[in-house]
């Protein structure tokens, strides 16, 4: 007898890294079960190389990002051609289940979804669940949360909650430091304004940083900047003691050397640094939809494994950023984040997920009527 085809796997995401990593390590959990996987996003994104990087297979289409304040009729086109390019995939490739991961990327693959009759789930990580979620929820198989909190603002829609899925590596400290060339012994922050950057972070920080550098003489600086951002934050600051900038670092390197990070308030960063087991001050990105940035940090800080300080006030940036300096209170901060750390959650994430795909029949090869008795 022929053995079933893999189940295919879509995931519709894109934009940022906070909804488009998610989705990659639930691609490589998947593909270790022997699922097939592919990634559908904005084909002008940055979801292309990192899926490109992951080995993951990956359509781009269309992407228009709705603005909610001033519609754009250019926007809108651009939406609905983007829903017609995923709807014409979809058909031929007929998966057996696509989730979306949120943002204006993933509306053109979840919208195809529904309209081709192809199961679909959804994921939210936020403690408002944002526009896509909010207009397909109803019709999902299950959104999946990783706040309890959401669930109330989903009243009419099946989910389940489960841990971010993040990628799962460490590295050792000696050797995340080693290839980051920063000394064993040092003290590190990690500076991680989003896979974008922060142009506020990469204003702020350099400015606060040379007064606590100046009182910790052990104090190193790792600053992501993102890459449109590098060469005007380098030729803006210079060459500067104990302080690297890069366009973009790897997390998993990154958060295996650091001591403590300062950080924009997206979920799958701070479910990244607690899988690291990384304190953090936390800054919130004010226009964050729902000011899902801040809440995020209120539960954060709730919990001890960090602080936050608003965007505007660097004053409160550097009282947080030296209070974790302090050894006593940066252990407790770290012992707490590792108490919100994500473990298993790409696991968990695929079981909850694999009961939901349609299975294809195995693939009958064409008999031969010779072959009759």
């Amino acid at each position: 007898m022929t053995p079933p085809a893999a189940p295919t796997l879509w995931l519709a995401t894109g934009g940022t890294g906070g909804h488009v990593f998610p989705a990659l390590a639930l691609a490589a959990e998947a593909r270790d079960d022997g699922w097939s996987v592919t990634l559908i996003g904005g084909a002008d994104g940055p979801e292309a190389r990192w899926a490109r990087e992951a080995g993951v297979a990956f359509h781009g289409v269309a992407v228009g990002k709705l603005d909610r304040e001033r519609p754009s009729p250019a926007a809108l086109a651009r939406a609905l051609l983007g829903i017609a390019q995923a709807t014409a995939l979809l058909r031929r490739a007929r998966p057996d289940l696509l989730v979306g991961f949120g943002g204006f990327a993933s509306l053109p693959g979840v919208a195809a979804a529904r309209l081709t009759r192809t199961p679909y789930a959804l994921h939210e990580t936020n403690a408002v669940p944002g526009l896509v979620t909010r207009a397909f929820a109803r019709h999902a198989r299950l959104v999946v949360l990783t706040q309890a909190v959401t669930g109330a603002r989903l009243p009419h829609a099946a989910t389940a909650l489960v841990p971010l899925p993040v990628r799962g590596r460490r590295v050792p400290r000696d050797e995340a430091r080693a290839a980051l060339g920063v000394p064993p012994d040092a003290t590190l922050t990690l500076v991680l304004g989003g896979s974008q950057g922060s142009v506020y972070l990469n204003e702020t920080v350099p400015v606060v940083a040379e007064r606590v550098q100046a009182d910790h003489p052990d104090l190193w600086l790792l600053q992501q900047t993102g890459e449109r951002w590098l060469e005007a934050v380098r030729g803006h600051w210079g060459a500067r003691p104990r302080t690297l900038l890069a366009g973009f670092v790897d997390a998993a390197t990154a958060f295996s050397a650091a001591d403590l990070a300062i950080t924009r308030g997206g979920f799958g960063t701070l479910a990244d640094a607690a899988f690291h087991g990384v304190p953090l001050v936390v800054v919130p990105l004010p226009t964050s939809a729902e000011d899902h940035q801040r809440h995020n940090a209120e539960a954060l800080a709730a919990d001890g494994a960090g602080l936050w300080a608003p965007q505007g006030d660097p004053n409160a940036l550097e009282g947080a950023w030296r209070a974790l300096l302090e050894p006593d209170r940066r252990a407790l901060a770290a012992e707490a984040a590792r108490a919100r750390s994500p473990e298993r959650g790409g696991e968990l994430l695929l079981e909850a997920l694999s009961p939901l795909a349609r299975r294809r029949p195995p693939e009958t090869p064409d008999r031969d009527p010779r072959s009759h008795p």
